[in-house]
């Protein structure tokens, strides 16, 4: 196995390799056109190989517009048409941008909470998208939006190596540039004001699933409590986000799991993803 100083040999000959710089003349040559996304995926893929890739654009805590992707049809209905519907609220990557991160890569695991690929979101709805492993570029646009491309690596490959995110961590700030001229192109991506903040909008939907159950709604802390397990967040981080105990957090996982008549994070869930499309989105004007 290559040593890191090896590593970081390779990835400084790639990047002055004539291609790179190929690769990049013909980047900038398509900005504001439709072939863009393409051809930023192409010349990603020279530096760090991916299977798929899907840009989904975020204003604040608003529903996601996905702008580009590379989907067989059955995987553009994980992906992209079940995500919109709810699971979204629970994406480590659009939790980042509503909690204001705007540019950047990072690695999935980098941002998720610490129980997260135990969490029932993960189990249930996340391996069904296939990537093993997912990096993502985020870029600011136009009006407060963020384009957060990921690069996502099928079951059959390995991980991303930290070579691969290091070299993609070095070429971030040049191809930033070039991307944000892009994404400020898309009439798509217009002004956005949020009538609700992230975690409002959580809330309400749980509310919202429960209602349409005929169960009873729960209290303002219990909705906090559901909407950090439903993320993946342990009994131990809920506490120290909502400055309680971690047996508090247990008393109030019980008292949810009995108003909601389940006993498992998994009916939890189910409920979650189920709940009616009846959520209010950000205005868009323009």
């Amino acid at each position: 196995m290559r040593d890191e100083a090896s590593e970081t040999a390779s990835g400084r000959r790639l990047l002055s390799h004539p291609e790179w710089f190929d690769a990049l003349g013909e980047l900038l040559a398509q900005v504001g056109s439709h072939q863009f996304p393409d051809a930023f995926a192409k010349t990603i893929h020279r530096l760090a190989p991916f299977d798929y890739t899907v840009s989904f654009a975020y204003s604040g805590p608003g529903k996601p517009l996905c702008v580009h992707h590379t989907f067989a049809p059955k995987q553009f209905d994980i992906h992209v048409r079940e995500y919109e519907i709810g699971p979204y609220l629970l994406d480590p990557f659009y939790k980042a941008t509503a909690n204001g991160t705007r540019s950047g890569v990072y690695r999935l695991s980098d941002l998720a909470p610490d129980q997260f690929y135990k969490s029932e979101y993960y189990k249930s709805y996340y391996v069904q998208t296939g990537p093993v492993d997912e990096i993502a570029f985020f870029t600011p646009s136009k009006d407060g939006w963020t384009v957060a491309t990921s690069l996502m690596r099928a079951p059959s490959r390995q991980n991303f190596t930290a070579h691969d995110l290091r070299t993609l961590r070095i070429v971030e700030p040049l191809v930033r540039r070039i991307v944000e001229m892009h994404w400020r192109t898309d009439e798509r991506l217009k002004t956005a004001t949020p009538i609700e903040d992230d975690k409002a909008v959580m809330r309400r939907t749980v509310q919202d699933a429960l209602e349409a159950r005929g169960m009873p709604p729960l209290t303002p802390r219990e909705l906090q409590v559901v909407g950090l397990v439903l993320e993946g967040h342990s009994s131990e981080s809920t506490a120290n986000l909502l400055g309680i105990s971690a047996g508090t957090v247990r008393i109030h996982r019980k008292n949810i799991y009995a108003k909601m008549r389940i006993s498992s994070q998994r009916e939890l869930f189910a409920i979650f993803v189920k709940a009616p499309a009846t959520t209010s989105w950000p205005v868009t004007s323009g």
